[in-house]
């Protein structure tokens, strides 16, 4: 558990270092400061620990690292130290693993950005086809029916939205997301997930108009609605669905 925390944390660096850089379009680079260019000693490569021991602030200009960073790195040995607890040292404990840390890269940029970028909604949804001859959660066959199925109804919700409303805070990279999210949870469950997701982020949105924080012209990213749904259901989607029915 130990390593399987260390190792979430590690990971969780790489990932802000992806979410920042890849954006940007330009390749990952050692980490600097933001602000003075300067680049970060290595104790503070990984945030989590620099915070944890006061060395928070840029050597150089006394920026301080930005809370995301600590904060991701923190959420990813949680999450990895939940899938290890649930699934244990298995192939379908690797993949999950696998299939959270792209999660949280397309909600970091998604939120910063909005931008949800093909070079990881492509390249995930190639390794959600190659888990599924391997994790024993779905089947090949239902991982490509699921993809398939959470990208014409996203496609079709994007549609509809655009022809009745105009463009708004769904586009082409929320397509690609539904798409990777119905290659892992497979169909019919991938009907669940973009349900959940859709759900999540009417709720959240009302909330904000009603509260004035934003207004119908704001947009909203809903990448990261859709992957609450989409990771809730990988996790728990069949006792979900058993609930709903009984």
């Amino acid at each position: 558990m130990i390593v399987v925390l260390l190792l979430g944390v590690l990971i969780g660096a790489v990932i802000n270092r992806l979410g920042t850089d890849l954006p940007a379009r330009r390749p990952p680079q050692i980490p600097h400061c933001p602000y003075c260019g300067r680049r970060r000693p290595w104790y503070q490569w990984v945030a989590l620990p620099a915070y944890l021991f006061l060395h928070q602030h840029c050597p150089s200009c006394g920026a301080l690292i930005p809370i995301r960073y600590p904060l991701v790195e923190l959420g990813l040995a949680f999450l990895f130290g939940f899938l290890y607890q649930k699934y244990g040292l298995t192939l379908q404990f690797v993949f999950f693993a696998l299939y959270t840390t792209v999660f949280v890269l397309i909600a970091i940029t998604d939120i910063e950005r909005r931008l949800i970028l093909n070079v990881v909604t492509v390249p995930a949804m190639a390794l959600a086809i190659l888990g599924s001859f391997f994790t024993g959660h779905i089947t090949w066959k239902s991982a490509l029916l699921g993809g398939v199925t959470g990208y014409v109804i996203l496609m079709a919700i994007v549609l509809l939205g655009h022809w009745l409303i105009g463009p708004g805070a769904m586009g082409g990279g929320d397509v690609k997301l539904a798409a990777f999210i119905g290659l892992v949870t497979g169909l019919p469950l991938v009907i669940e997930a973009l349900l959940l997701g859709i759900l999540a982020g009417g709720i959240v949105s009302l909330f904000l108009l009603l509260m004035r924080l934003r207004s119908l012209r704001d947009p909203v990213p809903y990448g990261p609605f859709l992957i609450i749904g989409g990771w809730v259901t990988m996790i728990w989607g069949m006792e979900i669905a058993q609930w709903f029915f009984r």
